[in-house]
C-alpha cells in the first residue's frame, strides 16, 4: 500500500493529509510561510509532511501537489458623500444625560444674557462650561419669573439632571453640547423624550419646516434630518443663515477586473439598525489580482521531499474531488470554498473565483463599528455576550452566567467577544440583539451575495451547495448562505473522507486524483 502526502498550500494556511492509498492516516495544517507559490512555502509544507510522518511512524512514498500562484484580495474602505442638509445641522442626537419630556424652538442665547432678551421672544438657553448647574438653574428661574419665554436649556457640562431638578418650570435639558457652535445659529430646535419613547417632533419633516420657516426648496433638507434622527431620544438641530459649504467627495471608481462592493448602509437596512448605532456612510470593496510570478513547481517539492510528486493541474478540481467524498451528497452538488480573500465556486466542468470573503467581512465590521481590524476579526466570528456587571454576562439568547474571574470595571455595558487572551470588549453602541442582527445581515450580504453570484454563473438552478474551507467553520455563515440561496437549495458543510471535516478538501482531493494514475514528477537527485 502506497503512503501518499496531499499538499495544499493556500494563501493563509497549508494543509497536509497522509494516506495509505485513500485511507487517511494523519492530517495537519500550519500557517503558510513566504506566500503561496513561494519556495519558502514549499519548505514549510515539506516540514509539516515530515512532522506528521515522524509522529505516526510513516514513510512517505509519493506526494500530490497543485502549483498555483497566489491570489491577492485587496480590501479597502471608501467614504461616501454625506447627504445634503442645507442650512440645517444636527448638533447632537445623543447625550450623557437628559431631562424633561418636551420640544422647544428658539433663538440661542447665553445664559448670562437672559436679562437682555425680549420677553416675547422664544429662546434656547446656552450655558458654557464655566457655569455650574446651580447658577444655570437660578438664572433660568429668574428669567422665567420675569416673563422670558425659555423653551429649552443646553449645557456644556454633564449636569442635565442637576439643572433640571432645580428648575421651577419643566423644560427639556440636554448636556455635553458644543454651546459655542450652537450660539452661532439663527434658530435651534431641542427635543427630549423620557423612557423608551422616541422623538416625535424632530422626526417630522413637516414640523421642522414649520418650526424653522423653511421654504419649499428646503423641505428635502428637513426630510433628511428627520430620517437621521429616527430611534433617538434626544436631539439638537440648528438653522443657520446660510448653508455650510460641503466639501465634495469624489465618486469612487470601481477598479477593472473582478470586484465585490458592499455598502454599509445596505447592511444596516437589512438589519434594521438604529440610526446612528453603526456607520452607514461608507462602502467596502475587494478586488483580486496576482503578483505575476510563476509559482514553485512540483519538481521543487519533489526535490525537498525526496519522493516522486504528482502534479495536478487544477486546484479547483482537487477541491471538488476531495469535497465529493463527503457522505450523503447529491450527484450535482456545487462545491463552494470560502477562504479569507476569495470564494471559489466549483461545479462539474466549470469554476469561478470571486474576491470578497472573510477579509472583506472583517473590514466591513471594523468600519461599521469604528473599531480596530484585529477586534473586528474576532467579533465577526460568533455570538457575543454583554457585561452586565464585572462578573455577570448575558448572551444573545438572554441566558446569564457568572465568570470565574471578574472583568475590568470599564467593560460593564460593553459587548464582549472571545479572543485568545479572553473576553475582548469591542463596542458599547449596540445591544446584543442589535449586534446579532447586524452580524447576520453582514454575512448574508458580504459573503452570501458573493456565493449567490458565483452559483448563478456556474450552476444556475442547482439544488445542493457544499461548503469547504476555513469559512465553512462559521455556523452563522452556513445559515446566512442558506437564507440567501433560498429554500430550494440545500446547504451543508463538507466532511472530507467521512472524517476530516471541511478544511482538507484540496489536500485529500489531490491524493484522490493522483492515485488515479497521473504520471508523477520525479525528484532531481543531487550527486
Amino acid at each position: 500500500m502506497t503512503v501518499w502526502a496531499g499538499v495544499d498550500i493556500g494563501n493563509a494556511t497549508t494543509e497536509v493529509v497522509l494516506c495509505r492509498d485513500l485511507d487517511v492516516v494523519a492530517s495537519g495544517r500550519t500557517p503558510t510561510r513566504g506566500g503561496k507559490g513561494s519556495s519558502r512555502a514549499i519548505q514549510g509544507a515539506a516540514q509539516l509532511v515530515r512532522r506528521l510522518a515522524d509522529k505516526h511512524g510513516l514513510t512517505v512514498e509519493r506526494a500530490a501537489f497543485a502549483p498555483t500562484p497566489p491570489v491577492h484580495s485587496t480590501v479597502e474602505r471608501v467614504r461616501l458623500q454625506a447627504q445634503r442638509t442645507g442650512r440645517l445641522a444636527i448638533v447632537t442626537r445623543s447625550a450623557a444625560t437628559t431631562a424633561g419630556d418636551a420640544a422647544g424652538v428658539g433663538a440661542p442665547v447665553p445664559v448670562e444674557c437672559l436679562d437682555t432678551v425680549d420677553p416675547g421672544r422664544p429662546v434656547i438657553v446656552c450655558a458654557g462650561p464655566a457655569h455650574g448647574y446651580a447658577a444655570v438653574a437660578g438664572l433660568v428661574n429668574a428669567a422665567v419669573a420675569a416673563g422670558r419665554d425659555v423653551t429649552a436649556v443646553l449645557t456644556a457640562n454633564d449636569e442635565a439632571v442637576l439643572v433640571s431638578n432645580r428648575l421651577e418650570t419643566a423644560l427639556p435639558v440636554v448636556d455635553d453640547v458644543d454651546v459655542e457652535h450652537v450660539l452661532g445659529a439663527k434658530l435651534v430646535a431641542v427635543e427630549v423624550r423620557e423612557g423608551v419613547s422616541p422623538l416625535q417632533r424632530l422626526t417630522d419633516p413637516f414640523w421642522l419646516a414649520d418650526a424653522f420657516g423653511l421654504g419649499d426648496e428646503e423641505r428635502s433638507d428637513a426630510r433628511v434630518i428627520a430620517d437621521q434622527l429616527f430611534d433617538s431620544v434626544c436631539a439638537v438641530v440648528t438653522l443657520s443663515d446660510s448653508a455650510e459649504p460641503v466639501e465634495p467627495v469624489p465618486i469612487p471608481e470601481l477598479p477593472a477586473g473582478p470586484v465585490h462592493v458592499v455598502r454599509l448602509g445596505d447592511i444596516a437596512g437589512e438589519a434594521n439598525s438604529r440610526r446612528g448605532s453603526v456607520s452607514v456612510d461608507s462602502l467596502v470593496m475587494a478586488r483580486m489580482g496576482g503578483d505575476g510570478e510563476a509559482p514553485a513547481e512540483a519538481d521543487e517539492l519533489a526535490d525537498v521531499l525526496g519522493v516522486p510528486v504528482t502534479r495536478i493541474d487544477s486546484e479547483a478540481g482537487a477541491a471538488r474531488a476531495g469535497a465529493l467524498t463527503t457522505p450523503g451528497l447529491p450527484a450535482d452538488v456545487v462545491v463552494v470554498d470560502v477562504g479569507g480573500g476569495t470564494v471559489d465556486v466549483v461545479a462539474e466542468g466549470d469554476r469561478i473565483v470571486l474576491p470578497g470573503a472573510g477579509q472583506l467581512l472583517t473590514t466591513a465590521t471594523a468600519t461599521a463599528l469604528d473599531i480596530s481590524t484585529s477586534a473586528a476579526e474576532y467579533a465577526k466570528r460568533s455570538e457575543a455576550v454583554t457585561a452586565v456587571t464585572v462578573q455577570l454576562v448575558e448572551d444573545e439568547h438572554g441566558r446569564r452566567r457568572f465568570l470565574d474571574r471578574p472583568l475590568d470595571g470599564r467593560s460593564t455595558g460593553w459587548l464582549l467577544t472571545q479572543a485568545p487572551s479572553g473576553l475582548l470588549p469591542f463596542t458599547s453602541a449596540l445591544s446584543g440583539a442589535e449586534w446579532r442582527s447586524w452580524r447576520l445581515a453582514a454575512k448574508r450580504l458580504v459573503i452570501g451575495g458573493n456565493v449567490l453570484r458565483g452559483v448563478q454563473r456556474v450552476a444556475a438552478g442547482v439544488t445542493g451547495v457544499l461548503l469547504v474551507g476555513g469559512g465553512a467553520g462559521d455556523d452563522e455563515l452556513v445559515r446566512a448562505l442558506a437564507e440567501r440561496l433560498g429554500h430550494d437549495v440545500t446547504v451543508g458543510r463538507g466532511n472530507v473522507g467521512g472524517g476530516l471535516g471541511h478544511r482538507f478538501a484540496v489536500a485529500y482531493g489531490l491524493v484522490v486524483l493522483a492515485s488515479a494514475g497521473i504520471a508523477p514528477a520525479q525528484p532531481t537527485l543531487e550527486c
